[in-house]
């Protein structure tokens, strides 16, 4: 054990390098003035050449967060839904999918086709039975017709009407008019390919998926633009906070300026502390400064945000917000449960869900393509004939005798009598078509391609529960330390204040320097402005794990159904 003289020769020895620094320290600071003093007295000590700024931001008292128009978080998502240029961009996609969705259904329009025709055909006659030297066959008609896809069945039936009226040379012709008329009914069905799942029926499912991912792209945008609006809400409200601080802190500084210049003319300071107390000012001016002009862009944004195209380059309107940033909830988040809100509520996982769904369609549709084609077609229908007798005809020899020259009707109208009565010439024809390319390349190829793209899909969508479960336990990690650096911030802010007073009892009694309440005052301003950015990162915080969540929209009342759409 050590004796206690040892310990006492030991405590001595300290307490004399002790004094010794002091004493060192104290030399080199009065020598440090006495320079000071005759560096002035020479002319370089530096002494601010330029008077306190007084004007403008710098001015006391300067009105730079001004009497704008009250609001709050609540008005401000409700405007930034009618006049946000982001939301109002967003409202066009499921306008647009759904004309697509509608128009997929088009492939189904019964189709009208008209057509009328003139032939005039003229060859050197090569026949006995006509004398003269050439024929000659003038055909006019034409027909309409209406042809329609079945939904679903990928099949097709069409009903056609044909009309024509021939004039012959020909002396063994009969009827010279000739009228002919017909109606059929035809009918096409796949029994391989193209049955179900053929491209006009997958386009019509997959357009309806494009549309309900539409649908969801435009609610995550939505749930963006509420996070970005109430950010740019508390970014605004930080920003005059800050610019409060800085104001106070350049008043401050002003003022133990003013002291100090008075200090020195009464011959109780140096010059130097002069010096230190103008560029204490002069910093804190720069920091107002720059305070102010956060503070201006942040109203900037959140008008961008809130109102719109109504920001103009000569806008002057300001925004004062009315919520307090210390009004607020502090809450444990159940990680689990949040990560099972999100899987039920983001918009992100349905269109992921509505990309495997499409995936799934096109692997149909593509096996579909990958099978022969067999194809059923069957027609039914009438023919008609009338016309008048070729004279012709009627005084040639070689007519049989007996026959009935005036055994079909006059007139066109009358080419129809017949039809759909047991004297009526009907006419039924099925035919089967069958064929594949060889190897089928391109089809077997499309179905390899389309499985990877599903595989894809999957992967991406499992992805994708990996982030949200990532974004998650990350808010609700930054929420729980927000809180707690409030709590840490207010603590730092008391003690600093605290400091900050004791310090300029000290100066009053000669204890201190202008310095060192400037340092004491710097720390002041720090811990306020740790406090308020603590807070700004709070709710930035709380509107984030909303957003993860999926729940942001519920917080904060909007449906999307009563959001107008754009006029066109």
């Amino acid at each position: 054990m050590r004796s206690a003289e040892s310990i006492g020769t030991k405590l001595s020895m300290r307490a004399a390098c002790s004094l010794a620094v002091l004493f060192l320290t104290a030399q080199s600071g009065i020598a440090f003035a006495e320079s000071a003093e005759a560096s002035a007295e020479d002319g370089t000590l530096y002494v601010s050449q330029f008077p306190t700024a007084t004007t403008g931001d710098l001015a006391p008292g300067a009105h730079i967060i001004g009497e704008g128009q009250a609001l709050s978080i609540a008005e401000a998502v409700a405007f930034a839904i009618q006049h946000n240029l982001d939301v109002e961009v967003e409202r066009y996609g499921p306008m647009i999918a759904n004309a697509d969705r509608d128009g997929a259904w088009g492939a189904y329009d019964p189709t009208l086709r008209v057509d009328g025709r003139y032939d005039l055909q003229k060859s050197p006659n090569t026949t006995l039975l006509n004398s003269a030297s050439s024929n000659r066959d003038r055909i006019q008609g034409g027909g309409v017709g209406i042809d329609q896809l079945i939904p679903y069945l990928g099949a097709s039936v069409g009903l056609r009407f044909d009309g024509s009226a021939r004039a012959t040379r020909q002396a063994f012709a009969l009827l010279d008019d000739q009228y002919d008329s017909s109606l059929f009914l035809t009918a096409t069905v796949p029994l391989a390919r193209n049955l179900i799942w053929n491209e006009a029926w997958t386009n019509v499912k997959v357009s309806q998926l494009t549309s309900r991912s539409a649908n969801d792209g435009f609610r995550a945008a939505v749930m963006d633009v509420v996070r970005d609006t109430v950010n740019a809400y508390w970014d605004l409200v930080a920003a005059r906070d800050q610019v409060r601080v800085a104001q106070k802190s350049t008043e401050t500084a002003r003022a133990l300026l003013d002291q100090t210049k008075t200090q020195y003319e009464v011959g109780v300071v140096s010059r130097v502390e002069v010096v230190e107390a103008e560029a204490g000012v002069a910093d804190r001016e720069f920091g107002l400064i720059r305070a102010a002009n956060v503070y201006r862009n942040a109203q900037d944004a959140l008008i961008n945000t809130v109102l719109g195209s109504q920001l103009t380059a000569l806008s002057e309107l300001q925004f004062s917000p009315t919520e307090d940033p210390a009004e607020y909830e502090s809450r444990t988040v159940d990680v689990a449960a949040a990560v099972a809100e999100a899987f039920r509520q983001r918009p992100e996982l349905a269109q992921a869900d509505r990309e495997i769904d499409s995936g799934e369609l096109d692997l149909k549709f593509a096996k579909n393509q990958r099978l022969p084609q067999f194809d059923v077609e069957a027609r039914l229908g009438y023919v008609g004939v009338s016309g008048d007798v070729n004279s012709a005809a009627a005084s040639s020899p070689f007519v049989p005798p007996g026959t009935d020259l005036n055994r079909f009707p006059t007139g066109y109208g009358n080419s129809t009598d017949d039809w759909f009565t047991s004297d009526g010439k009907e006419n039924l024809r099925v035919q089967g078509t069958f064929s594949i390319p060889i190897p089928n390349t391109m089809a077997r190829k499309r179905v390899v391609r389309s499985d990877l793209q599903l595989r894809r899909s999957k992967t991406r969508r499992a992805r994708l529960e990996q982030t949200i479960i990532l974004e998650v336990r990350a808010a609700a990690r930054l929420l729980n330390a927000s809180a707690q650096g409030i709590e840490a911030s207010e603590r730092r802010r008391l003690a600093a204040a605290e400091q900050l007073r004791a310090e300029r009892i000290r100066l009053e009694h000669g204890e201190s320097t202008p310095f060192e309440v400037l340092q004491r005052e710097s720390d002041l301003v720090e811990a306020e402005s740790q406090k308020i950015n603590a807070l700004q990162s709070y709710h930035a915080a709380d509107v984030g794990l909303e957003r993860a969540q999926g729940t942001i929209l519920d917080t904060h009342r909007v449906r999307l159904n009563a959001i107008a759409e754009p006029s066109l």
